[in-house]
């Protein structure tokens, strides 16, 4: 890790013609940039410069860390903003500018519609460095869904050099410099528990839909007694639960119905290979209820703040109500996307095609097998 600091001047020079900074504000970012970074690394004709940046930027470090892509950057603010919007984006205005300035990147890489993405996009349009642009997968025609991400995102695409879209419901638009690449949050590594590499399978094909639920206070420990109701009424539903609460006497029940998993703790890891593919996250963490929509799934913040929440894609409900809203969610029409673990890959081309680095803005077709 590297914090920032303008006197220190720009990293090393390295031996590529084109860099770009991944810059990153909240574990979402981090969870579709990681395998980004990986794939420019693997293919070796542009440097990436992981930068971990946002209101908490050393969050977003463990994030990097937790993904096994450290970040060189960690993009400090001096002073902990407030939870004031105009606040925050002024602390991260100042100090993008002069890591642009200093770094003097070929591009920067942004994802998504979150303060920091479009703080970065602004300051580096007005420095003439082009900015690409990997999008959310859940862009809709409603300005206030998601909030502000939305918005934030429309912004972010009339800057853009390049936008490269997760496809499947977003509206990207067309043209140029719009390609289809698939979410990179699909090209993370498979969970090393077989029990999980098993239970994405059993998702992925359609014979199950899944609820992860994550307890950390005493008082949301009733959430767990409503649990062995849903099994019986949602034959095709699993659980997978952990938190402080796991190792109570109600977990210690469930650990034994053969649809529930239940764990001590999930790593980053894991949780950006389940949460896409779960109908709800359930948790009484702040900041998990604040990620789980940019990871894929809504969310049920139990005995939360009850601020509304623009698209409803955040529940802020009691414990008692806590099942109750879980099987509506359930019955939601699944979301089922396709992925090939390869849309990191095609970001990685896309750059290069920018750059003049291919011929195509495509991955090659593979090799048809001799003999």
């Amino acid at each position: 890790m590297t914090a920032f600091d303008p006197l220190l001047g720009p990293l090393p020079p390295q031996d590529h013609d084109h860099d770009v900074l991944l810059i990153a504000g909240s574990r979402p970012e981090v969870a579709r940039l990681a395998p980004v970074a990986a794939a420019f690394a693997a293919a070796d004709r542009i440097r990436a410069i992981t930068v971990a940046s946002g209101a908490d930027p050393m969050r977003v470090d463990i994030a990097w860390e937790d993904l096994a892509v450290p970040a060189e950057i960690t993009h400090l603010l001096g002073r902990l903003p407030g939870p004031n919007p105009a606040e925050i984006a002024s602390s991260l205005m100042t100090r993008l500018d002069a890591l642009l300035v200093e770094q003097d990147p070929t591009a920067i890489v942004v994802y998504g519609g979150g303060m920091t993405a479009t703080v970065a996009a602004q300051v580096a349009y007005w420095r003439q460095i082009p900015v690409i642009h990997m999008q959310a997968g859940t862009a809709t025609d409603d300005l206030l869904c998601p909030f502000p991400q939305e918005a934030n995102r429309r912004i972010i695409g009339q800057l853009a050099s390049l936008v490269l879209a997760a496809g499947g419901s977003e509206r990207a638009g067309s043209g140029p410099n719009v390609i289809v690449t698939g979410d990179p949050l699909h090209a993370n590594p498979a969970p090393s528990d077989l029990r999980f590499v098993e239970l994405m399978d059993r998702i992925r094909n359609g014979s199950r839909h899944l609820v992860l639920v994550n307890l950390q206070r005493p008082r949301s420990a009733g959430v767990l007694d409503g649990l062995p109701g849903l099994l019986a009424r949602e034959a095709d539903t699993e659980v997978v639960v952990w938190g402080t609460q796991a190792g109570s006497d109600a977990s210690l029940d469930l650990a034994r119905h053969e649809r529930v998993i239940v764990v001590p703790g999930i790593a980053l890891t894991e949780l950006v290979r389940l949460a896409p593919l779960s109908a709800v996250v359930v948790s009484d963490d702040d900041q998990l209820v604040a990620d789980a929509p940019g990871l894929g799934a809504p969310a049920v913040h139990v005995e939360g703040t009850g601020i509304p929440e623009p698209g409803d894609s955040i529940r802020s409900i009691s414990v008692a109500a806590v099942m109750s809203t879980v099987e509506q969610m359930l019955r939601a029409t699944p979301r089922v996307e396709e992925y090939d673990g390869l849309e990191a890959a095609r970001v990685e081309q896309a750059v290069a095609w920018m750059f003049g680095l291919s011929p195509s803005s495509k991955l090659p077709a593979p090799q048809a097998s001799g003999g």
